[in-house]
């Protein structure tokens, strides 16, 4: 699950491309699958509705659902504006992961 937040770090896709932002059931499943029941489904429901609702391009979002490995995102594949929009997320993705008080 780290290397969902460290994509965050990096930064989160290409606003090149066309078409539409993956839902957020789309996003969930892919936290789940590459988290390997790292986090719990409240955990992944909580980060895929923060990079639904983040700055990230579309773009930027469809690469983190259809990457087959996350941690292979390098700053290169995205752009300047994700770039940045992603080092915004690292809290609100981090508060995600954070046990309940």
């Amino acid at each position: 699950m780290i290397s969902l937040v460290s994509l965050t770090a990096c930064g989160g896709g290409d606003s090149s491309g066309g078409g539409d932002r993956p839902s957020v059931e789309d996003i969930e499943g892919q936290i789940t699958q590459s988290s390997q029941d790292q986090v719990t489904e409240k955990q992944a429901a909580c980060l895929a509705k923060t990079y639904y609702e983040s700055d990230l391009s579309d773009e930027a979002v469809r690469l983190l659902v259809e990457a087959e490995d996350v941690s292979k995102i390098s700053p290169e594949d995205l752009s300047e504006a994700d770039q940045k929009a992603s080092k915004e997320l690292y809290e609100p993705l981090v508060k995600c992961l954070s046990p309940a008080e």
